[in-house]
């Protein structure tokens, strides 16, 4: 149903773009619009069937596991799955484990590179609030931390700490990162929270030995 719509309106947009100029300006953006939705719901229906690509439905992180439940393969390559406890959802979840494999040919340099340009981008919208590349005790990999908000009203609604490892693995990186929510927290109580366990909490995630993915 969804195809037939598409072809409907796209050749309705055929005969608009015939009238003039302007209004076939706004034709084409409106065609990439639409196109770009139909993307998303086709790829939203394939997510939803929570492909298993790495080889294992489930992962132990802090005494806790957590189930694949999204997952998703891009065209050049990339490969990334999300994995929650079974008492959280998608939507609002406290604890999420991500892990992602990069295209072939990129580097853990370059992986970590592109993750402080979009994190410093992030900072300056008041999005993210700290970020830090910290010194891994493998040559093979390398850790960034950082923390973020979500505001509304003025108030942060939810707070989240972020810590991620970068692994080589032959000529692709493996990404695995851990995300921490805190709800309708204060933004100080939050900051006294991560600066009292942080050193613990990375402790126990750089301990956590990452499945073999190819």
């Amino acid at each position: 149903m969804l195809v037939g719509l598409f072809y409907v309106v796209n050749d309705k947009f055929s005969n608009f773009t015939r009238s003039n100029i302007g209004v076939s300006l706004v034709m084409v953006n409106m065609k990439r619009f639409i196109i770009c939705w139909f993307c998303l719901v086709v790829m939203s229906l394939q997510s939803f069937a929570q492909k298993d690509f790495f080889g294992f439905q489930t992962v132990s992180v802090f005494g806790d596991t957590y189930q694949l439940r999204w997952s998703a393969k891009m065209r050049n390559g990339r490969v990334m799955e999300e994995f929650i406890r079974p008492k959280d959802n998608m939507s609002n979840f406290e604890k999420k484990v991500v892990l992602e494999l990069s295209n072939v040919g990129k580097t853990k340099e370059d992986e970590v590179e592109n993750q402080m340009a979009e994190l410093a981008v992030m900072k300056e919208q008041s999005i993210v609030f700290n970020y830090n590349q910290l010194e891994s005790e493998n040559s093979d990999e390398l850790w960034v931390e950082y923390t973020q908000g979500n505001v509304q009203g003025g108030k942060p609604f939810v707070l989240e700490w972020n810590f991620c490892r970068y692994k080589t693995v032959g000529n692709r990186v493996v990404l695995f990162r851990f995300r921490q929510r805190y709800y309708d927290t204060k933004e100080q109580t939050f900051t006294k929270t991560v600066d009292k366990h942080r050193e613990k909490w990375i402790k126990e995630l750089v301990s956590f030995q990452i499945p073999d993915m190819k």
